[in-house]
């Protein structure tokens, strides 16, 4: 059986984000490992799906944004920290003293700003010393632990190689908005877990994207054509219906007067 159905950003997110709670590999860190949840749109999901944390509190759950049609930050005094998992229980430390006690099955969630076809995926960088990325690579590249990289297909580009190679703080002149860096996280290291792999774990099914974009609130949507047995078919649809009622996700950006970039930005001081 064949199917179509289409989903916003945020029913995709929310779709993601019970696929991947409910992926092996991510499973077996959370009973018997450890996990690091890092702040991130479609993490807040993955966090809300886990039961910690309330839907008041996911726009706090993030830090770098594209906001109001700027590239921003959230506000830093009311920002949520990373999440941190040790057998399935939250420990009161911070992330950064956390990963290094991390092994080869340690799983860390870290959301993309895009990804590519090849497998590639890339993380703005607002920060100059690369914030999460820039701590957490060498410590997950050395060990061989595991990457999951959540992203709804709202986001993928035609090369995030491409997309790196122009992209720094100090390489661009003008900036509407938060001067950004691009991390490219290659193929192979990162592990990409789109709509189609949560499609995937939770029915069994095939998906593929046949179409994207909308109006009227379904600006960013993609559609999905699935194929499998009809229970899981009709599974599938079942929530795909649900998930037609998911509502946008709301996160401001901090205030203009309080940025420190701001003698940079572009949208505040005019080029001349």
């Amino acid at each position: 059986m064949i199917a179509t159905f289409s989903l916003s950003p945020a029913g995709a997110k929310r779709l993601i984000a019970r696929g991947l709670i409910n992926e092996p590999v991510f499973q077996q860190a959370l009973k018997n490992g450890r996990v690091i949840i890092s702040v991130g749109t479609t993490n807040s999901y993955i966090a809300e799906e886990l039961g910690f944390m309330s839907t008041e509190d996911k726009p706090r759950f993030a830090a770098g944004i594209v906001s109001s049609g700027l590239p921003c930050v959230t506000d830093p005094d009311t920002r949520l920290a990373h999440i941190c998992l040790e057998n399935g229980k939250t420990k009161e430390i911070s992330w950064d003293e956390f990963i290094m006690d991390f092994d080869r099955d340690d799983v860390f969630v870290k959301g993309a700003n895009a990804f590519d076809a090849s497998g590639n995926a890339g993380v703005l960088l607002a920060n100059p010393v690369g914030g999460t990325v820039g701590a957490s690579f060498g410590v997950l590249a050395a060990r061989g632990c595991r990457l999951l990289v959540p992203v709804g297909h709202e986001k993928m580009i035609p090369s995030c190689t491409a997309a790196a190679r122009v992209m720094g703080i100090n390489r661009l002149d003008y900036s509407l908005g938060q001067r950004c860096g691009l991390a490219l996280l290659p193929a192979g290291f990162a592990r990409i877990y789109t709509e189609i792999d949560a499609l995937k774990t939770l029915f069994g099914v095939e998906a593929t994207i046949v179409a994207a974009g909308g109006v009227s609130g379904s600006e960013g949507s993609v559609m999905l054509a699935i194929d499998g047995p009809n229970n899981a078919v009709k599974d599938a649809l079942a929530l795909a219906r649900t998930l037609l009622k998911e509502k946008p996700l709301s996160v401001p950006k901090q205030s203009c007067k309080d940025c420190s970039a701001g003698a940079t930005c572009s949208f505040i001081n005019k080029p001349v």
